[in-house]
């Protein structure tokens, strides 16, 4: 007689789960274990048992931890577990208890020889057992929700509405609102109140219908700040969002980004939240899925009286993720885009490509490279790297940690008399600021030369993001001070006494590859 595996609930709510020899079985929220919880992902565990040597290979996969004996378990991590232990489906709830019968050490029966016949048969009986897990499990996955729920992620950054009845799938057909699902009533650009909205288009709800009878799961991915920001109380949103809804009589799930950060299009917060967390462990089929928004990049009159999209920003999110794209007059109207212009981005940050450093940014002898370049237009790396690469003969001094000019020339001073060389970490945009230190150098008697950025606006901008986006150690530059530097900039030349004046092209530095991905998405809305 071969041994078996159960995992028995600790409260015997539901029968033994069987747990075959080396076929893997997936439990977590549905009939199968009678979890309602909805913490509790429909696909939390996974379980392979080998019944020969009387162990388990347990496995998390939902995004709440489970727990082994009272210990919290690490998601994708794989444990061995013997006879007796205690499983919990979510720490410290829906406890389980792994049993071999018999119990090992116990005497188990076996036949001197297994016939071909025989092994045919069982591998048979393990190959029916699978695929009949494998159905089981989609059907258990596609379930519907079961009640309205409303989550906050990250400090309410996002807020994502699952209503009662919203299904998992590997299809999405994901949606804007504002101008592609709804309108203002009053006309105005942006609605005056909660209450301002109607359907965009009379054939919305008929063509959402239709894509919900070919088992695609619908989405509302939506950038809404005037929460963020303290215009909109949330409460009042989330009536809305149940209003809309309600009106078009379709389970929708719904993504609402409030703040500045990775959740916002066209960076891809809410479609990882969709797809890691809130669609039940199921794939999501990229090549079958799409976006459909009203902010393409289409210029003014686009179609005859029509105004410039607001931003580019569900363009550049479909790219960003590689979906399909659709405008909401193509969509549900049917028009063809062929003739529509839509713009460009100023920068295409997969385009840029590393450089090699200039080593004739290293001069022999003493003296003031003074930096000009944008905010965020890679001035600071490129004084790390020749400090650095010099040796630290060069030591850089920087507005932003010293506070003024006048600081960062009294230590400039200091530095000279130690016998270094300085590097002026500043954007120093026109002769003005740039006089300091080519004053500074002649008082000193030392060469000065200038390094300009060739980094543009727009790219800078971008750089800008992403160190706002990985939380890096930079003050957030706004729109005002970009501005600004473009206004007062002066091209550098030698007749404002700089021996030489050197063009710098920005060169890209990543941690990881997490980092360089997220670099070489759009990360601006224009």
């Amino acid at each position: 007689m071969p041994r078996l595996c159960y995992l028995r609930c600790l409260l015997d709510t539901h029968l033994p789960i069987s747990l075959v020899h080396n076929v893997e079985i997936i439990i977590g929220r549905n009939k199968l274990t009678k979890i309602k919880d909805q913490a509790c992902s429909r696909q939390q565990l996974s379980l392979k048992a080998n019944c020969k040597e009387c162990f388990v290979e347990i496995k998390q996969l939902g995004v709440n931890p489970s727990g082994l004996d009272g210990f919290a378990l690490k998601k994708d991590l794989v444990y061995k577990v013997k006879h007796g232990s205690r499983i919990e489906v979510l720490l410290n709830h829906h406890t389980h208890i792994v049993e071999f019968d018999p119990p090992p050490g116990d005497h188990i029966n076996t036949e001197p020889q297994i016939t071909a016949k025989r092994k045919l048969e069982e591998d048979d009986y393990a190959n029916q057992k699978r695929k009949s897990l494998k159905v089981d499990m989609q059907e258990l996955s596609s379930q519907p929700a079961m009640e309205d729920v409303w989550d906050d992620v990250d400090k309410d950054e996002l807020y994502v509405f699952t209503p009662k009845g919203v299904k998992a799938s590997s299809k999405i057909a994901a949606f804007d609102m504002d101008g592609t699902l709804i309108k203002t009533k009053s006309g105005k650009v942006h609605p005056v109140d909660t209450n301002d909205w109607q359907i965009a288009f009379p054939e919305v709800p008929r063509k959402l219908k239709e894509y919900l009878d070919k088992k695609y799961k619908i989405v509302i991915l939506s950038n809404q700040a005037p929460i963020g920001n303290g215009r909109v109380k949330i409460e009042d949103f989330k009536k809305k969002i149940e209003a809309i809804l309600a009106k078009l009589n379709i389970p929708i799930q719904v993504y609402i980004s409030t703040g500045r950060g990775f959740y916002r299009k066209p960076t891809t917060g809410m479609w990882k939240v969709l797809s890691e967390q809130k669609n039940d462990g199921i794939k999501i089929d990229m090549s079958e899925s799409f976006y459909c928004g009203d902010a393409a990049g289409r210029i003014a009159n686009w179609a005859p009286g029509k105004k410039k999209d607001h931003s580019m920003a569900d363009k550049l999110m479909a790219e960003n993720l590689n979906l399909k794209f659709y405008t909401p007059e193509q969509f549900f109207l049917g028009h063809s885009v062929a003739n529509v212009i839509m713009k460009k981005p100023d920068f295409i940050p997969s385009e840029i490509t590393p450089n090699k450093f200039d080593d004739n940014l290293i001069s022999d002898k003493k003296e003031i490279l003074v930096l000009v370049g944008y905010p965020g237009s890679g001035k600071s790396f490129l004084a790390k790297q020749i400090e650095k690469k010099s040796g630290h003969k060069y030591v850089a001094v920087c507005r932003d940690v010293l506070g003024s000019w006048q600081k960062c020339a009294a230590e400039a001073t200091k530095l000279l008399q130690q016998g270094k060389s300085v590097v002026v970490d500043s954007t120093n945009p026109d002769k003005e600021s740039r006089a300091r230190w080519t004053g500074l150098a002649k008082d000193m008697k030392v060469e000065c030369r200038c390094a300009v950025m060739l980094t543009t606006k727009e790219h800078a901008k971008h750089n800008n993001k992403f160190r706002e986006l990985m939380k890096m150690n930079h003050i957030p530059v706004n729109e005002i001070v970009f501005h600004t530097y473009k206004n007062k900039f002066v091209e550098p030349t030698p007749s404002e006494g700089f021996n030489e004046v050197i063009q710098v092209k920005f060169n890209p530095f990543f941690e990881n590859e997490e980092a360089e991905k997220l670099y070489r998405m759009h990360l601006l809305e224009k």
